[in-house]
């Protein structure tokens, strides 16, 4: 391959992505030497010619490991930890190298460490006649060509590169990979001039948009400001659909015709990702001056806030601008909800920033609960590329950030309106579980086993080979697991395939995806690794359940023992709440008890509605997080369950730790700690149910209910009292008992937050609630 041919190409290449306004992927294989000379040629094509007299201007990124080429030095360099500081922006060109790996228990096995999170994401950044220009090394490419070999991501996506968008060059073959026709790009290109000419008329489209699509996103915008209260937009789009920009031109225009003096907000996860805002909005109202964090004009202001001091200080706002909102937690974005009445949402969905569909799904839950009057616009025309770009088409089919959730048939759902549904949560938690009774339930639930065991469900392990054999199947896989957390990102796709410690299993039926698990191998680690651990050394990677029961819970011997871990579950959202979830662990338990497995367990979120999940599915709480989860903004939960005879001994030590402990904590760690959560751990405390209270606990409860003694001299009593009635029936009129007597918090507090009116009604409540609950305990 001589350097005047492969310049020859790229010129080529050059020219078609100019005419097309495509951008390309190109992958290089080969050894240092080779690969820069490959670099020194297309870099001199792909970069301008700019130069100042100190330095050369930055036209584009690097990252990983670049060997010395003279052009270089205009490539920013990024890395793993800084290179979403740069996804607003927009560059000539992306220079890739992936590095290799050495396996922590297999020292001999080497795979690629391929950061896909930052492929996705930087390529992104890419313009319309720009180039990705992806570095391999050759034993990368020939190991994932190997039969045995297990980087199955890597195998998978350069199969992808056969036959998708993309142009692999080896420095072991002569030929060049052919370009598509540049006479029929010309052609084409041509054709479209006359749309280009019409579509120059970006003149004429009003507010300084470019496409019809964010004429009609300005203009829905505006109406947020303009119309009803309460009525939130959700603006979405993928990547270079000039979703920030039609943000800043409806704040551009909001300023510009405003007949009062208007305060815009805008947030993000981060001031960098509102480059694109604020340099559209600096060339849009150019009577503007803009700032660091702000834009004052003569009608108003539009101001950054990080959204914790916007939710500390709630500033007054005429309207809240959120970009890339799937990038914050969803918790943080309810709180704005009830701030704030005029909000718009903008968000990238397909991964970039975490995936926004899971986002889209869990947060437009939120809004139907909170804001039904919320309305949805979803951009689809790309503006900073073709709509055909080969490299969006390419990243999105590698990355699967274009698995479609199936939609199944009316017919099927039949099944799913037979099921009973028992769940009593939001509106429907106002009804005292007390009053249908710890019976009622259990039969519906058993009901409600039956009832799915009429139908053909079958649970099936299903390997990565299978997955990369039924491309189908995989979609559906990871279509599933995206609604099952709203930040799942490329590399998860990574994770699935290419970790041997996973297994993933689905719940299928007839050919329908219902469920997906994603289990984690844990446990029965080498013992040096474990003293290392001890002595806060070293921490294992994949050994999450045993080691957070050592260092957190002191459990010594908990590497003895081996652990599934449920990593993720996930049921279609067209059948959550059908009792499918218990169904499928219940199915999976089986499978991995055979195998001999002590421990399945999970972490999760805490919230008191997914804490009753686990529990109905006989999990039992080891541990609670002090600090809350940045993403979820809760406590994170550890859960546990024994399937050997060996195990249950160790399950009850864990278990009876945990509740020594709880009760302290209350006061402490977890006086914040929201009642209804506290409440539903308390409820997983068998030992307590069972317990009996002394006579004179009692005798203390009722002086205080008969009005004889005052609350702090029978506080001991009435938290003994309601620490065993708490593991009863939900009662929404217990949470103020719970704030109030263990979490001892302060009489006003508790009066603001369930609006008494003062301290006489507070203890009212308090002995009414105790009073009708100690006559029901005497009729059972």
């Amino acid at each position: 391959m001589s350097k005047e041919s492969f310049s020859h190409w790229c010129l080529q290449l050059k020219k078609q992505n100019q005419a097309k306004r495509w951008r390309s992927l190109v992958v290089l294989v080969g050894n240092a030497t080779w690969t820069t000379e490959q670099l020194e040629t297309s870099l001199t094509l792909f970069l301008s010619a700019k130069e100042s007299n100190e330095k050369l201007d930055k036209q584009g990124l690097v990252y990983g490991e670049l060997a010395h080429a003279s052009r270089a030095n205009q490539l920013i360099s990024v890395n793993r930890k800084n290179y979403a500081q740069y996804l607003g922006t927009e560059q000539d060109v992306i220079v890739f190298a992936v590095e290799s790996k050495a396996d922590d228990n297999d020292a001999c096995h080497v795979e690629s460490d391929f950061d896909v999170d930052a492929f996705a994401a930087l390529s992104g950044t890419l313009v319309a006649g720009g180039v990705f220009l992806l570095l391999l090394k050759p034993s990368q490419v020939e190991q994932v060509n190997q039969v045995q070999s297990q980087d199955y991501f890597l195998k998978r996506f350069m199969l992808q590169l056969a036959a998708e968008h993309g142009y692999l060059i080896r420095q072991d073959k002569a030929e060049f990979p052919a370009l598509f026709s540049f006479n029929k790009a010309a052609q084409d290109n041509r054709a479209n001039e006359g749309q280009l000419s019409t579509a120059q008329q970006i003149k004429n489209l009003p507010y300084g948009c470019i496409t019809q699509e964010q004429v009609l996103a300005v203009k829905v915008m505006l109406k947020v400001l303009s119309g009803h209260r309460d009525r939130p937009l959700v603006l979405t789009a993928d990547r270079g659909r000039g979703k920030s920009s039609a943000l800043a031109l409806a704040a551009c225009q909001m300023l510009a015709n405003a007949k009062q003096p208007l305060k815009i907000i805008i947030t993000a996860a981060s001031k960098s990702a509102l480059k694109v805002f604020f340099q559209q909005v600096e060339t849009h109202l150019p009577d503007a001056k803009v700032g660091m964090n702000s834009v004052e004009h003569a009608n108003g202001s539009i101001v950054f806030y990080a959204i914790d001091v916007l939710l500390k200080e709630q500033p007054e706002a005429s309207i809240v601008m959120v970009d890339e909102a799937a990038a914050l937690p969803v918790y943080l974005l309810q709180q704005l909800l009830s701030h704030y009445h005029r909000l718009i949402f903008a968000t990238t969905i397909h991964g970039y920033e975490g995936a926004g569909r899971g986002f889209s799904l869990k947060f437009a839950l939120v809004l139907q609960r909170l804001m039904p009057n919320w309305r949805k616009m979803h951009i689809n025309e790309a503006i900073r590329w073709a709509s055909d770009d080969p490299l969006e088409q390419f990243v999105f089919a590698s990355c699967l950030l274009n698995a479609k959730l199936p939609n199944y048939p009316n017919t099927f759902l039949a099944m799913n309106n037979a099921i009973p549904e028992i769940k009593r949560e939001s509106k429907r938690e106002i009804k005292s579980e007390a009053k249908v009774g710890a019976e009622s339930i259990a039969n519906n639930v058993q009901a409600q086993s039956d009832l799915l065991s009429q139908y053909k469900l079958v649970t099936e392990l299903v390997t990565p080979t299978q997955l990369l054999q039924n491309e189908t199947l995989l979609q559906q896989v990871f279509a599933v697991l995206v609604t099952a957390h709203y930040q799942t990102s490329p590399s998860d796709l990574k994770l699935l395939l290419n970790n041997s410690a996973i297994s993933l299993f689905v719940l299928k039926h007839e050919n329908d995806i219902l469920g997906v698990v994603m289990l984690m191998r844990e446990g029965h680690a080498d013992e040096k690794l474990v003293e290392l651990i001890r002595e806060n050394q070293r921490r294992l990677r994949d050994q999450f359940l045993p080691q957070s029961l050592l260092m957190h819970c002191g459990i010594k011997e908990s590497f003895n023992y081996s652990y599934q871990r449920v990593m993720r579950i996930a049921i279609h959202p067209q059948f959550q709440g059908q009792g499918l979830g218990r169904h499928f662990l219940s199915a999976i338990e089986r499978h991995i008890t055979r195998q001999g497995i002590n421990f399945i367990g999970a972490s999760f979120a805490g919230n008191a509605t997914l804490l009753k999940f686990w529990q109905q599915a006989g999990f039992a709480v080891a541990r609670v997080g002090f600090s809350k989860d940045k993403a979820s903004g809760e406590h994170s939960c550890l859960v546990t369950k024994a399937l050997t005879f060996n195990a249950s001994h160790l399950q009850q030590v864990i278990v009876e730790q945990f509740y020594q402990q709880f009760d302290y904590w209350l006061t402490d760690e977890f006086t914040h700690m929201p009642a209804k959560l506290v409440w539903q751990l308390l409820k997983g405390n068998t030992t307590l149910k069972t317990s009996v209270l002394a006579r004179d606990i009692l005798q203390s409860v009722n002086d205080f209910t008969s009005g004889q003694r005052q609350f702090s001299s029978c506080v001991y009593a009435l938290h003994q009292w309601l620490l065993k009635h708490c593991t009863e029936q939900f009662n929404p009129e217990v949470l103020p008992l719970v704030a109030r007597i263990l979490q001892k918090h302060s009489i006003d507090k508790v009066c603001q937050q369930y609006a008494f009116t003062g301290k006489k009604s507070l203890n009212q409540h308090l002995i009414k609630y105790i009073k009708a609950h100690q006559a029901l305990a005497h009729t059972l």
